[in-house]
């Protein structure tokens, strides 16, 4: 392929920019950059924030910097994961097809982003000028990437606002998204403590749509600063799942409402979405009203991917306690 053909053939190709915070990442992230790097089949970007990091890892990403055209990055203070992806979100490119998040300790397979974009241009095709998501099941691997382990799929029912509500399926190491998405996101950031990930499955569900890729594409490292692991026996997912549920006190109605003083002026003009706004409307109102607690409780359009979690939620509105 001469010099011409391959300007035409990568002109074909859709550009997409990677959104990636770092933290104290010099042992893992050489290796997560290399895999981001050597996509095929799109036109890769990369920008990088350094979140406060006090090791190696601001030189790592000068000497990328150096070495790659399409890689640039700058340092912050330290924000935490979630104000520090909302900061990358703000300080995107204008001109990209398509955004992904990354994590810095992960390895990707060089068909990652290809086929989410695959997904996304369906999407686009059915669902034209909406804000769209594409998110997925991930390769649980050792810190070494020696042992590697694929677990079923997270997402057994559709995706949807009212599951958007309960729990976040949508891992942000997965995620890929159009412009639509991103400038929703970045112009209704939330004035509170929300996962940037699950900020972008309530969003993208509510006022656009969301596909789950029951396949994996990524090498998602477990090792000790995983602040979201795998749990490997059944006492140790119980043991997460009742401290889950105990770190929720709260919060889903919190972030609901956070939700809906973010939007507040879209949700006013919004018509198309009553189902979804109601479900909003119930869970912010539930711990002060007893008859929207037992309408909550029975409304069959919010709901958690498993069966025993869904009822348990269930319980703990009753009880107020989410």
């Amino acid at each position: 392929m001469n010099e011409q053909e391959k300007q035409k053939h990568n002109h074909k190709q859709k550009s997409v920019q990677v959104l990636l915070s770092a933290y104290d990442g010099e042992h893992y992230l050489p290796a997560q950059l290399d895999s981001i790097l050597s996509q095929k089949g799109v036109q890769v970007s990369i920008l990088v924030r350094d979140d406060g990091s006090g090791d190696g890892t601001q030189r790592i990403l000068r000497n990328y910097a150096k070495k790659y055209a399409n890689l640039s990055a700058y340092s912050g203070q330290n924000l935490g994961t979630a104000k520090s992806f909302f900061h990358l979100l703000k300080h995107a490119g204008c001109s990209c097809s398509y955004y992904a998040f990354a994590d810095q300790d992960d390895v990707w397979l060089e068909g990652k982003l290809a086929h989410a974009v695959s997904c996304l241009e369906k999407m686009e095709r059915k669902y034209p000028g909406r804000p769209l998501l594409y998110a997925g099941n991930v390769i649980y691997a050792s810190k070494d990437l020696r042992i590697q382990q694929t677990v079923p799929a997270r997402c057994v029912r559709k995706p949807s606002f009212g599951n958007a509500l309960t729990e976040n399926i949508c891992i942000g190491c997965t995620q890929v998204f159009n412009r639509k998405l991103l400038e929703l996101v970045r112009s209704h950031l939330p004035d509170g403590t929300v996962l940037h990930d699950w900020w972008m499955y309530l969003s993208a569900s509510y006022f656009g749509s969301v596909y789950y890729d029951p396949n994996a594409y990524i090498l998602y490292r477990q090792h000790e600063k995983n602040q979201i692991g795998m749990q490997k026996t059944a006492a140790a997912r119980w043991k997460n799942r009742a401290l889950h549920f105990g770190g929720l006190r709260h919060k889903l109605s919190g972030q609901a409402a956070l939700f809906r003083d973010a939007y507040a002026e879209l949700l006013e003009t919004d018509a198309q979405n009553k189902r979804n706004a109601r479900s909003l409307g119930l869970l912010c109102a539930y711990r002060a009203d007893e008859k929207k607690k037992w309408q909550l409780v029975f409304d069959q359009a919010i709901y958690r991917q498993n069966r025993l979690d869904d009822l348990a939620c269930r319980i703990l509105f009753l009880a107020g306690y989410l």
